[in-house]
């Protein structure tokens, strides 16, 4: 880590995030001292910075999270949208909604990015346009869009699953 990341302190994180990493360690059966070897943190660092008593926690840096999290198989972005998507459901129900905030994940990684290339092809669209506004109903329109993917996804489960069964 280079020396301005490492002063570069993000605070004490909410309990969600430590819950989180502390909750993915427990799905991978990570230990503390596997986790520093994947993460080029000391373990009493670690054992720190992930202390069940939040009052007893270090801070840690954006640098140690994102390597955290990357050694626990996700990432900044991923790890953001749990904690904020599933906040107020109850811990038994999260697990039900892993996959679906890591497709949401995988989509939203690189949307920027294609968006932009896509303004390019656009004759007059440069992005200046774009209005804080815009995005409720940009939003609604993408929900729109992934609920009848994912309905014609299910449609088509449900037509082989018949067809199989047909042949049995």
């Amino acid at each position: 880590m280079s020396e301005t990341s490492e002063s570069l302190s993000v605070g004490s994180f909410e309990p969600d995030y430590i819950r989180l990493i502390r909750d993915l360690m427990a799905a991978n059966d990570t230990r503390h001292r596997s986790l520093a070897e994947k993460t080029g943190i000391s373990k009493s660092r670690l054992g720190r910075i992930l202390h069940q008593t939040p009052q007893k926690r270090l801070s840690m840096t954006v640098d140690e999270l994102e390597a955290i999290l990357l050694a626990l198989g996700t990432n900044i972005l991923k790890a953001f949208m749990r904690t904020e998507a599933l906040r107020d459901l109850d811990p038994s129900d999260k697990a039900r909604y892993d996959s679906v905030i890591n497709l949401v994940g995988d989509i939203v990684k690189d949307l920027g990015k294609e968006l932009v290339q896509t303004l390019e092809t656009m004759n007059g669209l440069d992005g200046t346009e774009a209005r804080p506004e815009w995005a409720a109903i940009l939003r609604n329109g993408w929900i729109e869009d992934i609920a009848k993917a994912v309905a014609f996804v299910m449609g088509r489960r449900t037509v082989i699953t018949q067809r199989d069964e047909l042949w049995r």
